[in-house]
């Protein structure tokens, strides 16, 4: 992400929401240096905090560093799932 202190994100929301024009953000997960127990891990090496969800403008995304695999939004999805449903 573009900005004073540049940042890795993973963007959530998804093909069709991303692309709609009259939305100008996108639903966003954190990408953080160092692993917790609400964090993915992607076969990459990234770690995903799935609990820290931001809405982003497009105009700030700059540079794809890379793309998780299904296996992994499956994790992130039944794990954010499980956080919202036991909070």
């Amino acid at each position: 992400m573009a900005g004073q202190a540049r940042r890795q994100v993973l963007i959530y929301s998804g093909d069709m929401f991303n692309d709609l024009t009259g939305v100008p953000y996108v639903i966003t997960m954190e990408v953080v240096d160092t692993p917790d127990p609400l964090t993915v891990t992607t076969i990459e090496g990234r770690h995903i905090s799935y609990t820290r969800l931001d809405h982003t403008p497009k105009a700030s995304l700059v540079d794809c560093l890379g793309e998780v695999t299904t296996g992994e939004i499956q994790t992130l999805n039944t794990r954010l799932f499980m956080v919202l449903t036991t909070s």
